[in-house]
């Protein structure tokens, strides 16, 4: 393609062009999907809830404390690692079996990694549920260790729960024996030194009421600050309390402080009574931390892999990558395939559009490339793509028309202007355009000369059943004169060509062919000849138009020689068939020797190669002509 900006057009054109590309890409990718999603070992997923319940009663706290001073959030994601943990995973293959005593440590450890592998656990949200979910390629297995790992979960959190009920009850315990014998100590030493000094009065109830003083202060500075007045209040009856007991004898002081001492440790041993009864109440709870809110059922359609989203994926991707190579195949196509393309390439105008033309049933699989038809019945296909044998109201004939009439603007405005007709390579349908063109200029009053000039592959008098002896190369040895060589009404009517047709073509008396006569060993030389110039001025007076049917350009250099001769070259292309750099170089060739290309003609071409204009002229003009027919 030519180097410009795409335009939708462009895209869609892209597409038509190329979508068997894009169909065989999207049957591959479905087919490779398909392939794989039934390689594939299905997956199957199923999923245990649990409700976690954080056991802090056993530690003392209240609801308040829980609430404020807990992590919930931090206790619950500690629950999940524990789920995953490899001591569960290690319970859990020892329940379903699957490790045993005297198991190697190597398979051990695989078996554990392995159903870690297929576990997985997540909290559900804000709330205080943990998911256990398990993958596997057995259903059955799948429900039975998603469960199995609830349950071990579970039986460890109980384990756990009852260790640190004992640890606590023994810890308080050891607290309890410690502050019953503090308790025992210190009323010991109050009744001795009691009985000691016998001393009764102010002194007592003066320690008592410190110690009343100092409780109550504890008991504020829980619910306020050290500035509280009330606090305050407080404070200062302590200070002159304590102001008072500095008047006090050294007995009444040392009495104080033993009842003082005394309170403390009642206080302390009746703390640790309290906590040691609840705990040896929580140890004997066996009340389940954790219990399973929905069980694990077993799945009945695998998880992986999703066939419908997996085609899915697959047909966009084979769209998408379809459209990617169509793209690419594109650009890296040599070919050039739109009147804009040419023209911008070749900077030559297009003068012509041969639009394609369906054959009927009885020709059809003679135009086909693949057909197995003789050269007799191809030479008949070809024959049958002459304009005498269609209508003149076809878009076909009609294009013929079109290029006379731009050619009659092309050419200087004298008698005799020779064209040569020719193209880049073989099978792009020079010598049936040449032809058409000369029926097209003799239909419309010009005298015109057909001259085969195709000395390598000469198939022109095969096309309208003329004989090839003698002809041209007679005339250029000198065997023979022009006038003696020429075809005319006669020789078409005794032709292979159809009698009805010939008679009813308009201008058909019009119309000379001179065939190519034998072919020489080298017609470059036969070319070079001074004797061709000669004959081309003798036609040149006697004729309004010459037409020249001459090889490939880029493979002889017949077309170079005989186009220095003529005043316009025309260029036969067919669109898609030759990589443009060919065409490139067959028109560089041609004007390297100073050969005048007047332009494009592009051949064979369909509604897909053509920009919008004229493919809407194409099926406008047919329209038209069916719609007249049918009047």
């Amino acid at each position: 393609m030519a180097q410009y900006e795409l335009n939708l057009y462009d895209y869609w054109r892209i597409v038509k062009k190329r979508r068997w590309i894009i169909l065989l890409t999207i049957i591959t990718m479905l087919g490779s999907v398909a392939v794989y999603t039934n390689l594939q070992t299905p997956v199957y997923q199923s999923a245990a809830t649990v409700k976690v319940e954080p056991a802090l009663a056993i530690l003392g706290l209240s609801a308040e404390q829980m609430a404020g001073g807990f992590d919930l959030y931090m206790a619950l994601n500690t629950e999940v690692k524990i789920i995953k943990s490899a001591l569960v995973a290690e319970r859990t293959a020892l329940k379903l079996k699957t490790i045993y005593t005297g198991i190697d440590e190597v398979a051990k450890a695989a078996i554990i990694s392995s159903i870690q592998g297929k576990l997985s656990a997540e909290r559900m949200g804000d709330t205080n549920l943990i998911t256990i979910t398990a993958l596997s390629s057995d259903p059955t297995e799948t429900a039975k260790l998603a469960n199995m790992t609830a349950e071990v979960y579970i039986e460890k959190g109980i384990e756990d729960r009852n260790r640190r009920a004992r640890e606590l009850r023994q810890f308080v315990e050891y607290q309890l024996i410690d502050a019953e014998q503090k308790l025992k100590t210190s009323e010991d030493g109050l009744r001795k030194y009691t009985e000691k000094t016998r001393s009764k009065g102010i002194g007592n109830y003066i320690a008592t009421r410190l110690l009343d003083l100092q409780a109550r202060k504890s008991d504020l500075l829980k619910k306020y600050t050290g500035q509280h007045p009330e606090v305050q209040r407080i404070d200062q009856q302590i200070d002159s309390i304590e102001s008072q007991m500095k008047q006090l004898p050294t007995e009444e002081l040392e009495l104080a402080r033993l009842l003082r001492e005394v309170k403390i440790n009642e206080e302390l041993y009746t703390l640790l009574t309290k906590r040691f009864k609840e705990a040896q109440i929580a140890e004997a709870d066996h009340v389940q931390s954790a219990f399973v809110v929905t069980p694990a059922t077993v799945p009945t359609k695998p998880i992986k892999p999703n066939r419908m989203m997996n085609m899915a994926v697959g047909a966009f991707m084979g769209v998408f990558l379809g459209f990617i190579f169509a793209l690419v195949m594109e650009n890296l196509d040599t070919s050039i395939g739109t009147i804009e393309d040419v023209e911008k390439y070749l900077s030559l105008p297009v003068l012509g559009i041969i639009p394609h033309m369906e054959p009927d049933g009885s020709r059809k699989k003679l135009w086909s490339k693949s057909s197995p038809a003789g050269p007799e019945q191809r030479i008949d296909a070809l024959r049958s793509k002459l304009i005498v044998y269609h209508s003149a109201k076809t878009p076909f004939v009609e294009s013929y028309h079109t290029l006379r009439t731009n050619m009659k603007f092309s050419l200087p405005k004298e008698k005799g202007n020779i064209i040569s007709f020719t193209s880049a390579g073989i099978g792009e349908g020079k010598t049936i355009t040449s032809s058409n063109f000369a029926l097209a200029s003799a239909q419309c009053g010009m005298k015109t000369l057909l001259l085969e000039a195709d000395l390598r592959r000469p198939i022109l008098h095969r096309i309208f059943g003329l004989k090839k002896d003698p002809g041209l190369t007679d005339c250029i040895i000198g065997t023979k004169k022009w006038p003696e060589v020429v075809n005319g009404m006669t020789d078409f009517l005794m032709s292979e060509l159809n009698m009805d047709n010939v008679l009813q073509f308009p201008g058909i008396e019009n119309l000379k062919i001179i065939t190519s006569g034998p072919i020489p060993p080298n017609p470059v030389d036969l070319f070079n000849s001074p004797q061709l110039s000669r004959i081309l001025g003798e036609l040149k007076n006697e004729f309004d138009i010459i037409i020249i049917d001459c090889p490939p350009a880029l493979l002889f250099a017949d077309p170079l020689i005989v186009g220095a001769h003529a005043n316009a070259s025309i260029l036969i292309y067919k669109a898609g068939r030759v990589p443009r750099a060919v065409l490139k170089r067959a028109k560089d060739q041609l004007t390297n020797v100073k050969v005048n290309v007047a332009g494009i003609i592009l051949n064979d071409i369909t509604s897909s190669d053509m920009e919008p204009q004229y493919g809407y002229y194409y099926y406008s003009y047919k329209y038209y002509e069916n719609r007249k027919n049918n009047v």
